[in-house]
């Protein structure tokens, strides 16, 4: 009797496995388990959006084309690149106007403005004779503030030659970046010059002869017959850390529009 019991089971137990693979191999394709898909996409995080017209109006005193072009960039979530290119009157990285204007800008416009300098220590006319523009143009500036080198050029390159000089400079720039921006700046104000101040005019007549902006900060130092103005200068007339002070607050008073 008990052999018949576990005979008549083991029976049971054939017929309801071979029953269940039966009708788990007649199941449609729709009734089958569909495999886990993992959206990769779902784990990337967005880019938050940006308030355009909150840094449009920071920039409302730029020009144009440069408002436009930032526009683009924070459309397209690009950093907007500013280069500072000058003499050693525009000081270093460490200490100088880059250093100044960077914390300004950034605190403002955060990562959508990045700022470099570029320090050149020859005349205009050496600038354009070994194609320093190329090095400029591989930085892919966006905006070039250019204060062109005045002080190298005093007393040794002729004041025609050094605006001729500073229009082959921007020509050549924007020959390879349509969109760059160029605005023109003197160097720092020095004390008691004659030739100097000639170059200075020269400069800003070209600048409205061009409709270039010119970013006259001279409007916040002394007076060049005031000798109060070497206050703000070292012994070699270049600025100290109060000269670029005064100058950097000028600088962050254009770009950054409270």
């Amino acid at each position: 009797m008990k052999t018949l019991i576990v005979t008549v089971l083991a029976l049971i137990l054939a017929a309801v496995l071979i029953f269940g693979n039966i009708h788990w191999n007649s199941r449609s394709p729709e009734q089958a388990p569909t495999p886990a898909v993992t959206n990769s996409e779902s784990n990337t995080d967005l880019e938050p959006e940006i308030d355009t017209d909150f840094y449009l109006e920071l920039a409302a005193k730029w020009p144009e084309k440069a408002k436009e072009q930032l526009k683009h960039k924070l459309n397209s979530h690009k950093t907007f690149k500013i280069i500072l290119l000058g003499s050693n009157s525009i000081g270093s990285d460490t200490l100088g106007l880059n250093d100044k204007l960077k914390e300004a800008l950034s605190e403002k416009y955060e990562k959508h403005i990045e700022l470099e300098s570029i320090v050149y220590e020859n005349t205009t006319t050496d600038y354009v004779l070994n194609h320093e523009s190329e090095k400029l143009v591989n930085l892919k500036p966006d905006m070039v503030i250019f204060e062109p080198f005045l002080l190298n050029d005093n007393n040794v390159v002729a004041i025609p030659d050094t605006i001729s000089n500073i229009s082959t400079i921007i020509t050549e720039t924007t020959a390879d970046l349509p969109e760059v921006t160029f605005i023109l700046q003197p160097p720092n104000q020095i004390y008691d010059a004659n030739l100097y101040p000639m170059q200075v005019a020269a400069l800003q007549e070209y600048a409205n002869d061009q409709n270039l902006t010119y970013l006259n900060h001279w409007e916040v130092w002394p007076a060049g017959n005031d000798i109060t103005v070497n206050d703000y200068l070292n012994a070699d007339a270049r600025p100290n850390d109060s000269g670029f002070k005064l100058w950097s607050d000028y600088l962050s008073e254009y770009l950054i529009s409270e």
